[in-house]
């Protein structure tokens, strides 16, 4: 947090680095999240504006494709804007649940836009995976019929993992920024705000509405599939902070948090869709609220802006 030139070549710096090693995006996410969150929206769009400056010149400068070079910077911008609008979200709320919300409301606009603007997405997608898996499926030795059905399979899934992916990867980004801003100005208090992060009931009667259109046309999939998995996305990580808290509150080994972490490695979809499972649950029965209380807690249970990290001014040196 020394200044604009410090942040921005950070930014940069994760963002070349991810080339190689693509989760180090999230450094360049994570610090368009924490100066927002610090300085306020006007220093994080100047810092995503000069990042993607900056990746066009050096993508200009390298060897690379044209086309690789605007893929990669349209890209990386399309991944700092939500991080953007979501930290712009939790500086006013300071609320990971409402933020959490947001982000997914916006994730689904998207995703109605898109299927308006491409009619048919499963489709588009097909032909997409045609020219992008078409030498890998080759290589497999599958039936044509074989990689028909799978190519078909994914065509049709293919705009609602896009939409759980950009909600992980903004969630990820922004939990990053939160974390760092806790670190440096108040020590503990992300563990805090996550540990209570919590879905309203109207979001999850929503969900649950969502849910009874999917079923009723699952055989058409389409705009309602897509939804039905961002709902899973969302309540995905709503049940981890509920894992994270309840071992918080119970007092549980750490051990339970690795194997869940394992587990995720290993086999992720069906741990995103117990995660879901349970999360769904907690926002009709407040599970943690019912733990404080069999735990002796005489205050009510938090909320997510209890021991938030502060927002203070920043210093006339930040400014700079």
């Amino acid at each position: 947090m020394r200044g604009r030139t410090q942040a921005t070549l950070v930014a940069v710096v994760g963002a070349v680095l991810s080339l190689v090693i693509p989760p180090l995006s999230h450094l360049s996410g994570a610090t368009i999240g924490l100066v927002t969150l610090r300085n306020g929206p006007k220093e994080g769009l100047f810092l995503m504006l000069a990042l993607g400056l900056l990746m066009a010149v050096i993508g200009a400068m390298s060897s690379l494709e044209g086309g690789l070079v605007q893929a990669y910077v349209i890209g990386m911008m399309l991944l700092s804007v939500p991080v953007l609008i979501a930290a712009m979200i939790l500086r006013l709320t300071r609320s990971l649940g409402q933020t959490l919300t947001a982000i997914a409301l916006m994730v689904a606009l998207l995703v109605l836009l898109v299927n308006a603007l491409l009619g048919d997405t499963a489709a588009w997608w097909r032909a997409v995976l045609d020219s992008v898996m078409a030498p890998m499926l080759s290589e497999a030795q599958l039936t044509a019929q074989e990689a028909d059905q799978m190519l078909s399979g994914m065509a049709r899934m293919m705009t609602g993992l896009v939409a759980a992916v950009l909600l992980y990867s903004t969630m990820i980004n922004l939990s990053l920024a939160r974390w760092l801003q806790a670190m440096l100005y108040n020590p503990g208090g992300f563990q805090q705000e996550f540990h209570s992060l919590f879905i309203e009931k109207r979001v999850a009667i929503v969900a649950a509405l969502i849910g009874a259109a999917g079923m009723i046309f699952a055989a058409q999939g389409g705009i309602t599939q897509d939804l039905m998995i961002l709902v899973v996305a969302l309540f995905s990580i709503h049940g981890l902070a509920l894992v994270h808290g309840v071992v918080g509150i119970s007092g549980m080994g750490r051990g339970w948090l690795i194997a869940l972490y394992i587990g995720l490695l290993i086999v992720p979809p069906h741990i995103a869709m117990m995660l879901a499972m349970i999360g769904y649950i907690d926002s009709w029965a407040d599970i943690r609220g019912r733990l404080r209380k069999k735990h002796g807690a005489n205050r009510p249970p938090k909320s997510d802006d209890d021991d938030a990290p502060r927002n203070e001014p920043p210093e006339d040196d930040e400014r700079r």
